[in-house]
């Protein structure tokens, strides 16, 4: 593949990811118009609860004022209302969570075209990336595959978590709508614990999100956000996790966070996936404006060799993907240790603007 046509094929990408930057703003636009009447239902619902409630609280002080059938008209009257707005209550959630998903999306999006402009500047003006061990065709080749496998893990992570989820709300929702008509005590009971659920689901959900697109990225920058995931992952894995920063007090730009974020992501992932580990350590350091980067664990090892060697494959895409990460897109330097029973040490070396 000649170099213009190189060129061409990171325009067009560039483009198509413009293309679905754009229908994600329109998406948002959407929801967030749906959030508006949502909202504008939870606080109608809301004011007419208050106004039944007063009215069955003037029904137990003057109970002997009312026919029963106008009692009972006041109570299914009020939970239905309930049930309606607990219901929008949680439309509005999922609303909220959606329109976040799509920010969390938009801002990868406008990342990932960012990092392709920079690269292809780069190759205009640098023979760089044809001294690596990666052809121009192949890194274009393993973005692809990097793409789709993200897809896939997403698309697998929304069916087993939050897809799930939903569906069990859903279940929960229509048991006590069959209570309603037979056992109100039992009826209540069901809604406390599905509002319980619904509480979890959303929680995961944010969960979700933020392994998807932390906001603390951009908000607070690379080493709160790094505190967090590496907290977070620590105690769901049940791994020791020590991690130490220095001389990193300045915000770095926008692809630098994102991309040096993604490449000590993907190494802990595979300290948790691979390794075995019981420990591992994060060290970060800014030495004359050079960052230092390493992450080792005590972990079981492998063959580095056959590793490097496979590092196009599918099963190390990962690996492939932190190197061109560093390497191409950082222009700094990539290196991995390590040992059968010896534990892994990943190391990079990055010029900061």
């Amino acid at each position: 593949m000649s170099g213009e046509e190189l060129q061409q094929r990171i325009t067009n990408a560039i483009q198509a990811y413009r293309d679905e930057i754009d229908r994600t703003r329109r998406e948002i636009n959407e929801v967030e118009s749906l959030l508006r009447q949502n909202m504008a239902e939870v606080d109608r619902l809301a004011m007419r609860e208050t106004s039944i409630a007063n009215r069955v609280r003037d029904l137990d002080v003057n109970l002997d004022r009312y026919e029963k059938t106008d009692i009972k008209t006041f109570f299914s009257t009020l939970i239905e209302v309930q049930m309606r707005l607990q219901t929008m209550r949680a439309q509005v959630d999922q609303l909220q969570a959606r329109r976040e998903a799509l920010r969390n999306r938009q801002s990868l999006l406008s990342d990932v075209v960012e990092l392709l402009e920079q690269a292809a500047s780069e190759l205009a003006r640098s023979a760089k990336v044809a001294d690596l061990p990666f052809d121009p065709q192949t890194m274009i080749a393993n973005i692809i595959q990097s793409q789709e496998s993200e897809r896939l893990r997403i698309s697998l992570q929304m069916h087993d978590g939050p897809a799930q989820a939903m569906s069990n709300l859903v279940l929960r929702a229509e048991i006590c709508q069959r209570l309603l008509d037979r056992d109100l005590d039992q009826a209540r009971a069901e809604l406390v614990a599905l509002k319980t659920a619904v509480n979890n689901t959303l929680q995961e959900t944010r969960k979700f999100i933020f392994d998807l697109r932390p906001m603390t990225l951009d908000d607070l920058g690379l080493v709160p956000t790094l505190r967090r995931y590496v907290a977070q992952v620590a105690e769901k894995h049940k791994i020791d996790i020590n991690l130490m920063v220095q001389n990193l007090d300045q915000r770095l730009p926008g692809h630098y966070e994102v991309t040096i974020f993604r490449f000590i992501q993907e190494a802990i992932n595979n300290v948790v996936r691979h390794s075995g580990a019981t420990q591992a350590r994060v060290m970060l350091e800014n030495s004359d404006n050079v960052l230092q980067i390493l992450i080792e664990d005590n972990g079981n090892g492998f063959a580095v060799k056959e590793a490097i060697a496979s590092a196009g494959t599918r099963k190390n895409m990962g690996l492939a993907n932190m190197r061109q990460q560093i390497e191409v897109l950082l222009q700094g330097e990539f290196g991995i240790e390590s040992a059968i029973g010896r534990g892994t040490r990943v190391a990079a070396t990055v010029p900061l603007p």
